[in-house]
């Protein structure tokens, strides 16, 4: 990644124990959001998603990095992930934190906060780690044609 803010759809690095590798790492600014939307489109039909499975994935991912942005200091850290069974996106802010971090829809009337809820539905996963120095948000799709171990 260079220091000028440019995405970087990677090669695929090494990442974790798992296997894993990043497909995708990239600063989250709020004048990124849009072009940081399509790095992520690109990058998960690479790792294999296509059709509504990617449409749903990088709409989930959408709303976390929107999260970053209005609720999590403004700015952070995407790394998009893929191993053997699944595409993972991690979406990290530095803001403040939660204790509890609501994943609910709220009442009708309500505006907004539903980007936790829909992130939740339209994947299979959504893992919120949340601390006095920022969020990370991790969702989960598996991979078309993999077996779920469970």
């Amino acid at each position: 990644m260079s220091s000028s803010g440019r995405i970087g759809v990677g090669g695929g690095d090494p990442d974790d124990v798992r296997g894993a590798v990043t497909l995708l790492s990239a600063p989250i600014t709020d004048v990124g959001v849009t072009r940081l939307r399509h790095a992520v489109a690109a990058a998960a039909s690479v790792g294999g998603l296509a059709g509504d499975a990617l449409e749903d994935f990088v709409l989930a991912v959408h709303e976390l990095v929107t999260n970053v942005v209005r609720h999590g200091g403004g700015s952070g850290r995407l790394r998009l992930l893929r191993d053997a069974a699944s595409l993972s996106c991690q979406v990290i802010d530095h803001g403040p934190g939660a204790e509890r971090v609501p994943i609910a829809l709220p009442r009708p009337g309500i505006p907004g906060n539903r980007g936790l809820w829909l992130a939740q539905q339209l994947t299979d996963s959504l893992v919120i780690d949340s601390g006095p120095h920022g969020t990370t948000a991790t969702v989960t799709a598996r991979l078309p044609g993999v077996q779920s171990s469970g």
